[in-house]
């Protein structure tokens, strides 16, 4: 098979044998691949026989021989050891979660080394509700998922990023270019950078604050006095191991992914790029010319169905719009359910997704002539899961009159799939245009 092999601090694709699974491995197709800035260092002096990959998305092509984790076919995540930068990379199933249809490859690849360390960061950090965080090093992954989390749940973040305006919208109260630029003092400091970076947080922290320590990936050790403080008299410092964790990296992975879904967690890709231009997806990594995750594909990694609320709607009605009946149909859940009040032909309960479609759109199809709908969309609502739309039906009757009726629906949308619509429409008005064709 083809993966990239260290070569002169970069990588190259080149042919090596295929993954042996253990017992409790699954074998994974790889469609996408997150590129980390600490396996870039690594790549510098490589050892003997080492490929690197830790963050892969893909799918089960062969499911643990012990019985666990995922089925073959299923479409997952994962953070394998290494040698996930290939064509297939055995992943123990400890370290898996399955996806659903509605997150890509490419996202799903962004998520296990930064997103886990950014959850396990809130884990060790502890209640977060109102207290002051200095973050250094916030423009890369690890940061835009902490400040995400963290503000959820009631941190105040100041971020430390040289291009933070997108730390903003995810909730941080003030993004800086420099630590000596934050004013008072912090609860917690979670500090990657090391050296002068390290000292500069110290001094911002409270008498009895905490020091998570993150990193060193400025290259520059620490060099703390014990003598040397300001306010921070008792200061506890925290080496921080992201794979030293109270739950797996599945249980993790799969908050992660739900997360995402729920669209509370929005990773941050700064590059996507096929995989054959590795090296220089990571010159522009190592650059710092990337915000957020790198990602590199293999192949052409099918389009996740979308899952916020209002993009399954535009998408619906486009699709209604276009006489693309597949899209229509596949827009809807198995069990989805259409309400329409009055005493028309369409009127009632369609309950399930093959009545609605051959029940209330073929019972519809009846009073028009086919092809002459259009919807015309005049505003639109959206709060999460729910959608309320108002829109305006033009269509051509069978008895060749013009049709015009102005409706609203409110639309419930689950896992990137319609699941209940109560529509509202001008039913007198539908009566006396359809005349004989509803039986008046």
């Amino acid at each position: 098979m083809q993966a990239l092999i260290p070569s002169g601090g970069t990588v190259t694709v080149g042919s090596v044998d295929g993954p042996e699974p253990r017992a409790d491995e699954a074998l994974i197709e790889v469609k996408a691949f997150s590129i980390n800035r600490g396996e870039t260092y690594q790549l510098e002096q490589p050892r003997p026989g080492w490929r690197p990959g830790k963050d892969v998305a893909g799918v089960v092509v062969r499911a643990a021989a012990d019985g666990t984790g995922p089925a073959e076919g299923s479409r997952v995540v994962g953070h394998a050891d290494a040698s996930g930068w290939a064509e297939q990379v055995a992943v123990p199933t400890s370290r898996l979660a399955t996806l659903p249809p509605t997150i890509d490859f490419q996202t799903a690849a962004a998520l296990p080394l930064a997103g886990l360390t950014a959850l396990r960061l809130t884990r060790v950090a502890g209640s977060l509700a109102s207290r002051r965080v200095l973050l250094t090093g916030a423009s890369g992954g690890v940061g835009h998922y902490f400040t995400e989390l963290a503000a959820a749940q009631g941190a105040r973040v100041t971020a430390i990023s040289h291009r933070g305006e997108r730390l903003l919208e995810l909730g941080a109260e003030e993004v800086l270019p420099n630590v000596d630029d934050a004013q008072g003092l912090f609860d917690i400091a979670i500090e990657s950078i090391g050296g002068a970076t390290t000292n500069a947080a110290w001094h911002r922290l409270e008498q009895h604050g905490l020091l998570i320590w993150l990193g060193q990936a400025g290259r520059e050790p620490l060099n703390l006095d014990y003598f040397d403080w300001d306010a921070a008299m008792s200061v506890s410092i925290r080496k921080f191991n992201y794979m030293d964790s109270t739950a797996t990296e599945a249980e993790d992975l799969a908050t992660l992914v739900r997360l995402v879904r729920q669209g509370h967690l929005h990773p941050e890709i700064g590059l996507v790029q096929d995989w054959t231009q590795a090296a220089a997806g990571i010159d522009s990594l190592v650059g710092r010319r990337v915000r957020g995750n790198l990602v590199l594909t293999i192949g052409d990694p099918a389009p996740a169905v979308a899952t916020d609320g209002r993009a399954v709607i535009e998408r619906y009605v486009a699709a209604l719009n276009a006489g693309d009946g597949a899209t229509v149909e596949d827009s809807f859940a198995a069990d989805a359910v259409w309400t329409v009040d009055g005493d028309l032909p369409i009127s009632g309960t369609w309950a399930g997704r093959d009545e609605i479609i051959n029940g209330f759109f073929a019972t519809a199809g009846t009073l028009f002539e086919p092809g002459s709908t259009r919807v015309e969309v005049t505003r639109m609502l959206a709060d999460g899961a729910e959608v309320v739309l108002e829109w305006t039906s033009h269509a051509c009757t069978r008895s060749g009159d013009e049709y015009e009726n102005h409706c609203i629906g409110v639309f419930t949308v689950v896992d990137g799939k319609i699941a209940a619509v109560r529509e509202y429409m001008d039913t007198g008005y539908a009566r006396q245009r359809l005349g004989v064709l509803v039986g008046q």
